[in-house]
């Protein structure tokens, strides 16, 4: 499945790679808006007329142009004249991206999954553009920041926590409170949205510019695209330089991080506002507070965004290609299973409201004074209405049952009147359901008895009571790769249990540092555990099951010390045949390692048979490669003559030492190894 993120500015499709990484085509690669002034009609294209497709089709509005904001822009035109639908905007760009990901070797987009923005859209006209105007068939509808958590790995089975996403775009920032639950649902608690973004970035860079040309009052909108440039370019190297024609004269003009930085700051600083505002208002109303913070959005890749975050707020903020999270993110769900996604606050689950089945509020068989019951100060709603003497007041034959109206439709639990109603001039309450039966007059009543006080109400049935932290036992852990499996023997009344990590340095992948989760005892049964992705650095792991007992005072907490693994190395061989003319095969090894690491002395072996060989004795010993120092993702290769061979055979990589540690060997697929 192919994912599209339809932005303010730029678009970006992504697809699944080979290994299931999704490949995400370049940040400027399809302008997201379309410019109808040039000769060959409307087209995706940046320019001084050129609209938001995205805006059109959700606000039905025209959106300012990129070169002049205050500006009213023409509508693009048709063929014959006609102004386009957003739709058919909103098409252009989806048909650039398809055309961009054949370009790129993805291939033709056969399903796609949509993004819609923080802020809210229209989903069916999203659908519309995509089906009728592109040609394209939707898969999946998401918010972008669920996809976002997605990209990040936050949506796990039995895992529970909340996270804060930050998506920073070219017109707007949107905050994002998600919670995650175990269940794979992820539910949008709140989103705050702030008319802040690259644009804004774009013009305080262009006022600076004129400043630097001699107009400081001049007009912003002829520099913008230039100031965008620049900005972009820091991106990926300390300072940029673009050439600009300013009254009727070339200018060459540049920008270093140090200037923007510097430019940006009373902007950095009203969307800071904004994350330490929602932040406190979650602390306020008593909610989850987050721990960690995802970046999203072009603006967020820019240098220092993340450590800036990071010191003023002290979460830990997450910046993987931040640009390509919501494309990248929903690339992922192709694969990726159930998905539930709930917007709003849980709604607290109603009680059953019941009648009072004494109107006199005398003692009854229900059980307490006054018709109070077990459930919340009430009757339970299944308990049995027998009566040993039906005495005044009781449902006559043929009347309304509690909890139906008087045409036996069933009633909602919300409409039915609790048990203390009285009637306007302070009579004795009466049932709602039925009218009163009449009464036989007789002798006067003896006068009731004082009633007892009211014992105090009963807990609600559905109240979780204070869990506290209890250490587990048999805590054994598994690493694969930067994977961690965890196991642990439950205590009888736990259903939860929270586990914390924390990595002695920094992770070369990006993983964070240290992590908080809970993991529900369902999930843990069905998935044989809980695992985590840690990476290969050294970790403590500490965890402690959720019970409502407290632990013994004295009692050892359940934590694990894991050291370090080896960095991780991988081979490819491939045998080629050797030129027109000349005999012979050259085998090629390729080494690739992503961190920076020793590999150790090696034996190049080659076996024959069916069977790969487990050593140097199983085979014939081609090469012994020296130790080298190997960088990160930078490929090592080496060629060596491979010998005339008949039938099957196998090309593996051995250590020289057999107790070397400085690197694991790993082929990057074992039926490869086998080469003939």
């Amino acid at each position: 499945m192919h994912g599209i993120d339809l932005g303010d500015s730029y678009a970006r499709i992504a697809w699944p790679g080979p290994d299931g990484t999704p490949v995400v085509t370049g940040a400027t690669d399809v302008p997201a808006t379309v410019d109808a002034t040039g000769p060959d009609g409307p087209r995706p294209a940046r320019g001084a007329g050129a609209r938001s497709a995205r805006a059109g089709l959700f606000t039905g509005a025209a959106e300012r142009p990129a070169a002049d904001p205050l500006a009213d822009p023409p509508s693009p035109a048709g063929p014959r004249g006609g102004a386009l639908r957003p739709e058919a905007l909103t098409g252009l760009v989806l048909t650039a991206l398809a055309r961009r990901s054949r370009e790129c070797g993805g291939g033709t987009p056969q399903e796609v999954a949509l993004a819609l923005p923080a802020t809210g859209g229209s989903e069916p006209a999203l659908r519309r553009a995509a089906e009728h105007a592109a040609g394209l068939r939707v898969g999946r509808v998401l918010p972008e920041s669920v996809a976002a958590a997605l990209h990040y790995g936050a949506v796990r089975d039995g895992v529970r926590l909340s996270v804060l996403v930050y998506d920073q775009g070219a017109t707007g920032s949107d905050l994002s409170l998600l919670a995650v639950d175990g269940d794979r649902t992820v539910r949008v608690l709140e989103t705050v949205s702030q008319p802040l973004g690259g644009d804004h970035w774009d013009e305080a860079v262009a006022r600076e510019l004129l400043r630097r040309l001699g107009s400081p009052d001049g007009p912003v909108g002829p520099l913008l695209p230039v100031a965008e440039r620049l900005r972009l370019a820091l991106d990926e190297a300390p300072e940029a330089w673009r050439r600009v024609r300013w009254e009727g004269a070339e200018h060459e003009v540049s920008l270093d991080r140090e200037t923007l930085r510097g430019l940006v700051e009373p902007l950095r600083e009203l969307g800071a506002g904004a994350v330490g505002a929602l932040l406190e208002a979650v602390q306020d109303r008593g909610g989850d507070v987050p721990g960690t913070l995802l970046l999203a959005g072009g603006l967020s890749e820019t240098p220092g965004t993340a450590e800036w975050l990071e010191e003023r707020f002290g979460l830990t903020v997450r910046s993987r290609t931040p640009g390509a999270a919501v494309a990248g993110g929903l690339a992922l769900t192709g694969d990726f299973g159930l998905l539930r996604v709930l917007t709003g606050p849980a709604a607290a689950r109603p009680r059953p409201a019941v009648d009072d089945p004494d109107p006199r509020g005398r003692d009854s068989s229900y059980g307490g004074s006054g018709g109070s019951g077990g459930y919340g100060g009430r009757p339970a709603p299944n308990a049995s209405r027998t009566r040993t003497d039906p005495g005044p007041g009781s449902t006559a034959p043929g009347e309304a049952r509690p909890g139906e109206d008087s045409a036996g439709q069933e009633a909602s639990w919300g409409d039915r009147p609790g048990p203390s109603e009285r009637p306007p001039d302070g009579g004795t309450a009466f049932p709602k359901h039925g009218p009163e039966t009449p009464r036989t007059p007789g002798p006067p009543e003896p006068p009731d008895p004082p009633a007892a006080p009211a014992p105090p109400a009963a807990a609600p049935a559905d109240a979780d009571p204070a869990l506290h932290p209890v250490p587990v036992q048999q805590l054994r852990a598994t690493r694969r790769d930067d994977h961690l499996l965890l196991v642990w023997a439950w205590p009888p009344d736990s259903r939860e249990a929270r586990v914390r990590w924390s990595l002695d340095a920094p992770d070369p992948g990006g993983l964070p540092r240290t992590g908080d989760v809970r993991c529900g005892r369902r999930s843990y049964q069905h998935d044989g555990g809980l695992d985590l992705r840690v990476g290969r650095g050294a970790l403590a792991v500490t965890v402690a099951a959720l019970t409502p007992h407290p632990a013994e005072p004295l009692a050892e907490p359940s934590a694990l010390i894991l050291p370090a693994r080896p960095p991780l190395v991988r081979y490819e061989a491939v045998v080629r045949r050797g030129l027109r003319g000349l005999r012979g095969r050259t085998a090629r090894l390729t080494f690739v390692a992503d961190t920076p690491c020793e590999l150790p002395a090696l034996q190049v072996v080659h076996g024959l048979g069916r069977i790969c060989p487990a050593g140097a004795a199983d085979g014939t010993v081609l090469r012994e490669l020296p130790a080298r120092r190997l960088e990160a993702r930078i490929p090592f290769t080496v060629d060596l003559p491979f010998p005339a061979t008949r039938g099957p055979s196998w090309l593996i990589c051995l250590p020289l030492g057999a107790d070397d540690a400085a690197a694991e060997l790993r082929p990057a697929s074992l039926h490869r190894l086998k080469v003939s």
